[in-house]
């Protein structure tokens, strides 16, 4: 696998597309809505070996309408909303700033785990987000640099790993001030794991 990155947008060439890659970009292509893709599923995205159980999309917060839009397209695509079968107790959960899933129908695993936009940081990871594009099909994800630091704070032993992962991956192309950063506010630190 290749990786060219411009500071916005990551081409991926020679990517072997995985049956979780066609999962995430089918249900993203469904959503019309800003939305970033954050943690777990970022470092899987560049070549990660890990399972996974859910995707976290972040989308900004939509009317009743254009979430039943959404809705009624997943279930045309064979997604199912994990639950609730009512799209207006789904919606209800989402306002109140709960998750809600989603996943392929007759499947549990691997699912999505969609939130509407609640704070700062994801509002920044929205506004911020970079394009990955592979092949004929795309994807948003939160920057780098505030993956790094978010993963840190998580603080699992697979939540590191994937944050020095990251790091070894785009360390000569991201903005290692602005990873500072996320780190300082955050209130973590990279060195002991040669981040930084």
């Amino acid at each position: 696998m290749e990786l060219k990155f411009d500071g916005k947008e990551i081409h991926l060439d020679n990517k072997v597309m995985t049956e979780l890659d066609k999962f995430v970009f089918d249900f993203v292509g469904l959503i019309d809505a800003h939305y970033v893709i954050v943690s777990g599923y970022v470092a899987i995205l560049f070549g990660r070996s890990r399972g996974t159980e859910d995707v976290d999309i972040l989308i900004e917060p939509i009317s009743y309408r254009r979430f039943f839009e959404l809705y009624d397209k997943a279930e045309k695509k064979d997604f199912y909303f994990m639950n609730s079968t009512n799209p207006n107790t789904i919606y209800e959960m989402l306002i109140e700033g709960l998750a809600v899933r989603v996943a392929k129908k007759g499947t549990v695993i691997p699912n999505i785990e969609l939130k509407f936009v609640k704070n700062e940081m994801d509002r920044y990871s929205l506004d911020n987000r970079l394009r990955v594009v592979l092949g004929d099909s795309q994807v948003f994800i939160s920057p780098i640099e505030l993956q790094i630091a978010y993963k840190l704070y998580l603080g699992s032993d697979k939540d590191i790993e994937d944050a020095v992962y990251l790091w070894e991956i785009f360390k000569n192309h991201i903005n290692k001030n602005r990873l500072d950063y996320f780190m300082e506010r955050l209130n973590v630190e990279g060195s002991e794991y040669g981040i930084g």
